[in-house]
């Protein structure tokens, strides 16, 4: 990226250090870490179930397990709407809302072809600080304004077929998508100062690209057993300077990412869903010159879904869960990790037989990001609609 670009992150970082600084109306103050805050493409049922997001039981769309959309039989439309809340101790809170994951399928004979867009690296992102500048008619007192906007997304083009009765298999292929823009200002308060003079501000724009793939795995030996691995490759992502922002552009090594969870029947209706993370990031640390990100980045979770509620007759699953996950970029740098407890529901709003065609998923999270002495609390809801017609 261009010096400009590296002028705004280092002295955004300088705020966060001495502490001179206030969080404005931002996702979460952990975005400033490196190249942002990753964002999991799930849905709320895979959130409120530990937030892995492969292995589980039923068909849907989803990007973290490619093989889970094998079974779908009708044609479908889903999305997911996530609002959230976060606030650091003593400073005001900040939201935000995304769009985690958006996507439609279409069986052709044995094979389901999706195309799908979800979320990576979130970069929306805002601090302030007051300073004191030197003119030449003395010190005037002025607020310093550091601010991106956007992010870094995926999009993809899926493939998933059923291979007999107790395996199923699915492949994408896409690319990484989104831009990012960031702005820094000074703003001088009424005082002494020199005629003429006026506010400072300065404004970059990139543009995100790079290829991924992704490959996975179902497999169900009985009704008391399903489980499922998933694996994501991701080649270079480069942000090119776009609206005349100068230099050239920067390339970064994305990590490869595998995933493997399960799912177990406990007893009728009552099912206990575990799944794990691993993500290699240490070529994305050497790109940013060390000492910015984790090498390792491991991810737990799990949760518990009661299958047998009803409301008015249609089914209303209820569900609890919980996860640890590491972030991959330092903040103030120390390592960074997420904790939270979720819980949810789902129901059929509407059906055909046994084929739901409209359903709705809603999860809360309650959950915590820490680094060093920086906590950050959030509260999370995720709302998924999944339609379905021939």
């Amino acid at each position: 990226m261009t010096r400009f670009a590296m002028m705004v992150g280092a002295a955004a970082a300088m705020v966060l250090a001495v502490g001179a600084w206030a969080p404005a109306s931002a996702q979460s103050v952990f975005n400033l870490g490196g190249l942002g805050l990753q964002t999991d493409p799930m849905d709320a049922r895979a959130r409120a179930l530990g937030g892995v997001g492969v292995g589980l039981t039923g068909w849907q769309m989803l990007m973290t397990d490619p093989a889970a959309a094998a079974g779908l039989r009708l044609p479908g439309i889903s999305g997911t709407f996530q609002p959230s809340v976060s606030q650091v101790e003593g400073s005001p809170e900040a939201g935000g809302t995304r769009f985690p994951l958006v996507g439609v399928s279409y069986p052709f004979g044995r094979h389901v072809f999706s195309a799908q867009f979800g979320s990576f690296l979130d970069q929306e992102w805002a601090v302030t600080a007051d300073r004191t500048v030197e003119l030449a008619d003395g010190p005037v007192p002025a607020v310093d304004r550091y601010q991106s906007q956007g992010g870094i997304g995926q999009a993809r083009l899926g493939w998933a077929t059923r291979i007999g009765e107790q395996v199923s298999v699915g492949a994408g292929v896409g690319s990484l998508v989104g831009s990012v823009e960031r702005r820094f200002t000074r703003e001088l308060t009424t005082g002494p100062v020199e005629e003429g003079l006026e506010n400072f501000r300065q404004v970059g724009e990139w543009r995100v690209s790079g290829a991924t793939l992704a490959a996975g795995v179902n497999w169900f030996p009985s009704d008391l057993l399903h489980v499922g691995a998933a694996v994501e490759w991701m080649g270079d992502m480069t942000l090119d300077p776009v609206r005349g922002t100068a230099g050239e552009g920067r390339s970064y090594s994305m990590p490869l990412t595998l995933r493997a969870g399960g799912t177990f029947t406990l007893a009728p209706d009552v099912r206990l869903a575990l799944g794990i993370s691993r993500a290699d990031w240490s070529d994305v640390d050497a790109d940013l010159g060390g000492g910015a990100a984790r090498d390792l980045v491991w991810g737990y979770g799990g949760g518990v879904e009661w299958a047998r509620g009803t409301i008015r007759g249609r089914a209303f699953p209820l569900r609890a869960g919980y996860r640890v996950q590491q972030l991959p970029f330092h903040v103030q740098g120390e390592s960074s990790e997420e904790r939270a407890f979720s819980g949810g529901f789902g129901i059929n709003l509407a059906d055909a037989q046994d084929v739901p065609l409209a359903r709705l998923d809603l999860t809360v999270e309650r959950g915590s990001r820490d680094a060093g002495l920086l906590t950050e609390d959030y509260w999370r809801t995720t709302l998924s609609l999944r339609l379905s017609g021939g």
